[in-house]
């Protein structure tokens, strides 16, 4: 979890799953995630963004 430092109202949790479905399907459809958003929902000001991305550069030494 990250909380921004320009705007500390914003925070950023990453989260890394195995693949796309892990998450869209798997965690999305269970009755962990009802489980998850009622514990936290109410703390969102507004729907949460979801972005998946995937690993453009392994390591990078700089």
């Amino acid at each position: 979890m990250q909380k921004c430092l320009e705007a500390p109202e914003l925070y950023q949790a990453i989260i890394r799953w195995e693949t796309l479905e892990a998450h869209t399907v798997d965690f999305r459809e269970s009755e962990l995630f009802q489980q998850w958003r009622s514990l936290v929902g109410p703390f969102f000001a507004e729907p949460p963004s979801v972005h998946h991305f995937r690993i453009a550069i392994e390591r990078a030494d700089f």
